[in-house]
């Protein structure tokens, strides 16, 4: 796991299990967790390790993301099942140009946006990042600790292995902007992205492919082997990132949770059940 995480977030527990935090939730729910942010728990875990987790902690409910190709266990602990989630992932080879692999739609919109005078830059401004990341999730409805957001991206831009890029249009304005950082083992991660909402139809998704773009070609110069967009549940989201060449690479998500918080969980945060046994 990138660093930057423990920098941000001291409290986190880091051992053969992973890394993980413990923290209180709504109506007093104890949670020990993934870091925020973070997509997995940490390279080299042990299933044996985890299962101990499992099954001597205390808290209500425990949520841990394996990483991509690890294996669960073969019998999961009471209370606990594991949910099939996914990240996609491109290769990268150094001396190669990843944009000679995207479909020719998606090349006709960086040529777009280039004729049109956007503009890709490194960026440090944190409280941009933040404000575009912020910007696309409150769109979506989701609820993001900004606070917690610029301590982990404040650590993370001193991090060696990671660039942060802005897109200017033609005009001045900024409309979107990522993070893309290591996980030492020779990755680079989109991490952190997000959009302001353009004037003209496709700016925003022009300027989204420039910036994918740029980044991809960045990876690959500094010797990157895997370009990661993380991941998303959102189909239309991981159809996107499909369109780059990124296969799919299968996760596991392990939850444990605890009567009788499962009594308001499972109609609070149906995400964290099996689909068989979520509500309809």
């Amino acid at each position: 796991m990138n660093p930057a995480w423990i920098q941000a977030f001291p409290s986190a527990i880091q051992d053969d299990a992973g890394t993980r935090v413990e923290q209180t939730m709504r109506f007093g729910l104890q949670g020990l967790t993934t870091a925020p942010w973070a997509q997995h728990i940490g390279q080299g875990t042990s299933l044996d390790a985890i299962q101990r987790v499992l099954e001597t902690s205390h808290a209500g409910l425990i949520v841990l993301d394996l990483p991509a190709g690890h294996d669960g266990l073969d019998e999961w602990p009471k209370n606990t099942w594991a949910l099939n989630t996914h990240t996609r992932i491109v290769p990268l080879t150094q001396g190669e140009d990843p944009l000679e692999l995207w479909p020719s739609h998606r090349r006709k919109q960086w040529r777009r946006a280039e004729r049109e005078g956007s503009v890709v830059e490194r960026t440090q401004d944190v409280d941009l990042l933040v404000d575009l990341h912020q910007a696309a999730r409150h769109r979506k409805g989701i609820v993001s600790n900004g606070t917690q957001l610029k301590a982990l991206l404040t650590a993370l831009l001193l991090q060696p292995d990671t660039h942060a890029w802005k897109v200017t249009l033609s005009g001045g304005k900024v409309v979107a902007g990522g993070v893309f950082h290591g996980d030492g083992d020779q990755s680079c991660i989109y991490g952190f992205g997000g959009q302001f909402r353009g004037q003209k139809a496709g700016e925003t998704s022009r300027a989204t492919v420039l910036l994918l773009g740029t980044a991809m070609r960045h990876a690959a110069k500094s010797g990157a082997k895997h370009f990661d967009f993380g991941g998303s549940q959102d189909p239309g989201v991981d159809r996107f990132y499909a369109e780059f060449g990124a296969a799919k690479h299968d996760k596991l998500k392990v939850v444990r949770i605890e009567w009788p918080w499962r009594l308001i969980l499972r109609w609070a945060r149906p995400d964290l059940f099996p689909r068989k046994s979520r509500p309809d």
